[in-house]
């Protein structure tokens, strides 16, 4: 697979998110609701993809920040936040049972490494959850190139499920 290709498929990962939100069959559902920020080195700079308000403020439809979050088999959490124009990005974590990873876009490139991901369910629901991950070393894919994934922080709810 390219470089281009999996940024291609990273990025449909997000529109996968908002198709995800509704269905034929129950019609919408609530928006899921993601707040946050990701703090990133590379190279000396540090690049930060923040929803707003120091990553408290939840990403809305009308925002410059776009976000999503679904729940796999109600134990695996995708979170994707991204923020069309910017330097850095997108940033997409993925806590799938024995392969937690993060994925990031700098500069239209993509990074990807495995990184501890720790989730706390909020009121046993897996809908809803405090998720963190960091810091770990994140790789360009071809060049090796390093970047590095100093903290990312979210708080989501009303993620959608897909089993």
């Amino acid at each position: 697979m390219s470089e281009q290709q999996a940024t291609t498929s990273a990025r449909a990962l997000l529109s996968l998110l908002g198709v995800a939100v509704c269905t034929s069959a129950s019609g919408c559902i609530a928006h899921p609701e993601v707040s946050g920020k990701v703090i990133i080195t590379r190279e000396g700079e540090e690049l930060v993809l923040d929803t707003g308000s120091n990553g408290t403020r939840v990403v809305d439809a009308s925002g410059e920040v776009a976000g999503g979050c679904i729940v796999r088999n109600q134990s695996e959490l995708s979170v994707t936040v991204q923020k069309e124009g910017a330097a850095f990005s997108f940033f997409d974590l993925m806590d799938q049972t024995g392969l937690p990873h993060v994925s990031a876009e700098i500069d239209g490139k993509l990074y990807q490494g495995a990184c501890e991901i720790i989730v706390q369910e909020q009121r046993g629901d897996p809908y809803e959850a405090d998720v963190a991950a960091g810091p770990c070393d994140i790789i360009r894919n071809f060049d090796g190139s390093k970047a590095r994934l100093v903290t990312a922080t979210f708080h989501v709810s009303d993620c959608s499920g897909a089993d």
